[in-house]
């Protein structure tokens, strides 16, 4: 199981930012020692109580940290574009980091940004179909005609290419099994384009999707992917006492304001707009000991059949030395033990 770092870019508004972004320069740097093989971002709009770094932005200067880790968004909301812009911005950074990129992309689930954008939100899916089918003709062909209900083009070049031949690899993102059918229907698995679960949903319901995923494919003739990406919240610590303690401030903290955006009641379908701490983390959050967190991500190794381990480990407020210490000690004395067991 390879290993990405998912750098968290949710802030305070009132945090200094230019100090967050140095501790996530650090968190790279640390990481690359440690042996991760990538770097990923994630987006929501930065309004009202928090802040977060653009993706693309924030990888064009993360990618001068290191020269070898491959580069992801996951996920980059592609409703709120027309799709041009994200295929020359991607092109750039593909280029800039000699052809590492893979452009992760998502529908979005928060209704307020698709309002504070004028868009409709429930035309998302739409122009997120629409949007897919531009970027990557755009990025593999010399001249695109296209014609849709919220895009076109006539005979359009996209003069900036990226690196990556004939495109770099994209990843889906989709929390309900059509929305994972659906990134079945759009993936050509030949190029590396694969499906990434949400990070907010239980193992159990990951798991299902992702065999969801694998029946889709071969229903649709697709070999699965070579590679398949998981994003799991991860909290390492000596002991799950601790692991708690410690984090549960900056985790609930997250986690209420993505409450009061609809995660749980229109997203996940708890039925609730809160969840207590307990419920929270339940198989929601791989928290503990190495031992304990081991136990966890090989179930999803076997079971979900991932090999590329996407791992958040920051949330709202949360202290450096918290942050750093779980990324240490998932590379140093909980990966091992996956390897291992998933090896024999």
């Amino acid at each position: 199981m390879r290993l990405t770092l998912f750098i968290n870019t949710e802030h305070r508004p009132n945090d200094d930012l230019g100090r967050r972004l140095a501790e996530h320069v650090e968190q790279v740097r640390l990481a690359r020692q440690l042996g991760y093989e990538g770097i990923s971002v994630g987006q929501h709009m930065s309004f009202g109580a928090s802040a977060w770094f653009p993706p693309l932005e924030m990888l064009a200067r993360l990618s001068a940290v290191d020269t070898e880790m491959a580069l992801s968004t996951s996920m980059l909301i592609l409703p709120w574009y027309h799709p041009l812009h994200v295929a020359q911005q991607a092109a750039l950074l593909d280029a800039m980091c000699g052809g590492r990129l893979t452009l992760g992309l998502a529908p979005g689930w928060q209704q307020d940004e698709s309002r504070i954008l004028g868009l409709d939100h429930g035309k998302r899916i739409a122009r997120f179909v629409e949007g897919v089918e531009l970027i990557r003709r755009l990025f593999a062909e010399d001249q695109v005609t296209f014609t849709g209900k919220h895009f076109q083009a006539d005979k359009l070049a996209l003069a900036l290419k990226p690196a990556r031949k004939p495109r770099p690899p994209m990843w889906f993102g989709g929390s309900v099994t059509a929305a994972v059918e659906r990134v079945a229907r759009l993936s050509d698995t030949s190029l590396g384009d694969a499906w990434v679960s949400s990070a907010h949903l239980l193992h159990d319901v990951v798991i299902g999707q992702a065999k969801a995923y694998r029946a889709a494919l071969a229903a649709a003739g697709k070999p699965p992917p070579a590679e398949v990406p998981l994003i799991r919240n991860i909290i390492v610590a000596p002991d799950r006492e601790t692991a708690i303690r410690e984090a549960a401030p900056a985790l609930s903290e997250s986690y209420r304001l993505f409450g009061k955006w609809g995660l749980f009641t229109k997203v996940v379908g708890s039925g609730k707009e809160q969840l207590e701490l307990g419920e929270l983390i339940r198989d929601r959050v791989i928290v503990g000991s190495p031992e304990e967190c081991a136990g966890d991500l090989i179930r999803l190794g076997r079971e979900a059949g991932c090999n590329r381990l996407i791992a958040r480990m920051q949330w709202m407020g949360m202290e450096q030395r918290l942050v750093l210490r779980s990324i240490e000690m998932l590379a140093r004395d909980v990966m091992p033990i996956v390897r291992t067991a998933l090896a024999a």
